[in-house]
Parts: C-alpha cells; structure tokens; sequence
C-alpha cells in the first residue's frame, strides 16, 4: 500500500490529490488538480482520481490510452478525435493534448458526469461535448448504476456488474446517423469505453466510416467482445494490453495499410 501511495504522491505532486485518491467512501465536494495549467475537476473518493492518475500521470506507454507506437500516426496531422464514453473528460483532455490540432467529440449520456465534463472541457476550446450514448437507434436508454459506489465510470445499459436497484433514463443516439448529422466524414481516432455497448456503437457506424479510422482503443468488458473483434479484425491489426489492477483489458486496432 506504501508504494502506491508513494507513487501516487510523486507523479500528482499534490498531497491534497493524494489523500483523495484514497479516501472512501466517497465524499461530498469537488476539488481541482491542475494538470500541464489545465485544472481538472473531480469528485473527492471516487472513480475520478483513479481516471486522473491511470490516463494523465502514468508515464509514457504505462498511461491507459497512450497511443501505441505501431499506430505509425502523426499526431499533428490527426483532426477528428472521438472521446464515447468520455467519463467526466480525463481521458478527453488527454487526447487533445496528444493530438494537439484535433477536435475532440466526447460523448456521455449520465448527467453528472457530464456535468463535470463540461467543466473540464473549458480548458480546451478544441472540445465538443455531447450529452447523450451513443447506439443502434434513436430513443431512450436505461442506464443502470455501477454496484460499486465509488465507481462513477461504471454506468451500464448491461447488466453486468451494476446495481439493477438503480437506474435512469438517458437518451441515445444512432451513432452513424448522428456523426453524418455532425457533418463528421473522416475520423482519425475514436477511443471507446462504454461498460459492454462498444460493438453495438462501432457497428452503428458502419465500415464505411472505421475502414478509414486510423487507430481505435477501447476497454473489452465481456459483452460480445469477440464479435467486436471479429467485426475489426479485416480492417485493422489489434493488440491487447492488460492494467494492473484491472480484472479488464484495453484493446487497440490500428488501420492495415491496405484498409
């Protein structure tokens, strides 16, 4: 335990951010870490500092979605960066540092956490925040909360790993449909972690549309997982990585050059 929190310290170089990281359970208030002069907004004792130290403090290819090296990009030259399941924007503000001339679409239906993403999304004018999930049709959605309740990340439509006590409603999208609506012809990048609706949204789509992505990370969480896969494997090559602490794994799909 010592040597998390060691390393915790030392890469946040903020005691305040420390002891948030550890606290439990979850406590009323926000407060802010500033990051690269960019301030973060979070929620005292939940998911939301872990976000902060597994995406932003992690060094180089250790960080959840750093961008893997067989990706061949030039992050320059990417413009379109889609951010579904943005959370309350860590993992937003992340890729619009990597891809410094991108516009960043971050979707995310719960309401605080978008509320929160809004608030993060100000440091960047390069953001667009959409507060609605991303799907196979227009409509409503019922999103259940995480049975652990700390988890802010953890909403679901699945029922996996949630609270089935404890739900909403949220709108949703058609994924295809709404990015042709958007005008959003080309994507360079999408990171996608949407709790188990991540083959419904990328087949929505179309490929079309992912034949000419350039590189794809994402979380498996045991809901057609391999459908996704198989559903990827002819356009892209893709690799696993597995988090430390994580019973889950990212994937990535990087566009084959004949895609």
């Amino acid at each position: 335990m010592g040597k998390i929190i060691a390393k915790v310290w030392l890469r946040s170089r903020s005691l305040a951010f420390t002891r948030d990281y550890f606290a439990k359970p979850a406590q009323p208030g926000r407060r802010v870490y500033e990051w690269n002069g960019i301030p973060v907004h979070y929620r005292i004792g939940t998911s939301d500092a872990r976000l902060i130290y597994s995406i932003l403090l992690k060094r180089g290819s250790k960080g959840e979605y750093a961008v893997p090296s067989e990706s061949g990009l030039d992050h320059a030259a990417v413009r379109t960066v889609l951010d579904i399941g943005a959370n309350i924007g860590v993992s937003t503000l992340y890729l619009a540092s990597v891809f410094p001339n991108a516009e960043v679409h971050a979707f995310e239906p719960e309401p605080g956490n978008c509320e929160l993403l809004g608030a993060n999304a100000l440091g960047c004018p390069r953001i667009r925040v959409h507060p609605f999930a991303l799907g196979g049709k227009d409509g409503k959605l019922e999103l259940f909360d995480s049975d652990d309740k700390v988890n802010f990340g953890g909403f679901s439509a699945h029922r996996l790993g949630v609270d089935p006590g404890r739900s909403q409603s949220v709108p949703v999208r058609h994924a295809g449909e709404l990015l042709r609506q958007l005008g959003i012809g080309s994507i360079d990048v999408i990171k996608i972690d949407t709790e188990g609706s991540e083959w419904e949204i990328l087949t929505a789509m179309g490929e079309p549309l992912l034949r000419n992505t350039r590189l794809i990370m994402g979380e498996l969480h045991g809901i057609r997982d391999f459908e996704l896969l198989a559903f990827l494997q002819p356009m892209f090559d893709i690799g696993m990585r597995k988090q430390i602490r994580n019973r889950l794994f990212n994937f990535y799909a990087v566009r084959r050059a004949s895609s």
